[in-house]
């Protein structure tokens, strides 16, 4: 009888023992779910903040003379490129009709309207056609 006490109280003891555990197992994850609330909730404070010293710094940025010389100068190319590019074009333009001119050939443009005349033409005909018949 006193081996099934002793036995007993091991059991007791073992039982108490794993519901320890048990226990500290459902702690530990209830801590770690609040710690990770707190981790998640720290990430969006550091972007909300990093955000908003970003969007602080440009407007600084903005601000600064340098900064407003660069972007007028940048313009100011931009600009120029464009009435470089179009002058350019319009150059190309001209001696591709003048080389056209000398050797006797239709530009695109001559084509073109010629292409739309007999276009027109063809149309007449075809009326005439139908009216005769």
């Amino acid at each position: 009888m006193a081996t099934k006490r002793a036995r007993s109280k091991n059991s007791n003891l073992i039982e108490e023992g794993v519901e320890r555990v048990e226990e500290a197992f459902t702690q530990l994850g209830d801590e770690f779910d609040q710690l990770q609330k707190r981790a998640e909730k720290r990430r969006k404070e550091f972007e909300k903040n990093a955000e908003r010293r970003l969007k602080k710094f440009r407007t600084e940025l903005r601000k600064n003379e340098w900064v407003k010389r660069a972007e007028k100068q940048r313009k100011d190319i931009e600009a120029a490129t464009d009435r470089i590019r179009k002058d350019t074009e319009q150059a190309l333009e001209n001696g591709v009709d003048a080389v056209l001119e000398t050797m006797r050939i239709a530009s695109q443009g001559e084509v073109t309207k010629l292409q739309r005349k007999v276009n027109a033409l063809q149309r007449k005909v075809r009326e005439l056609e139908r009216g005769a018949a």
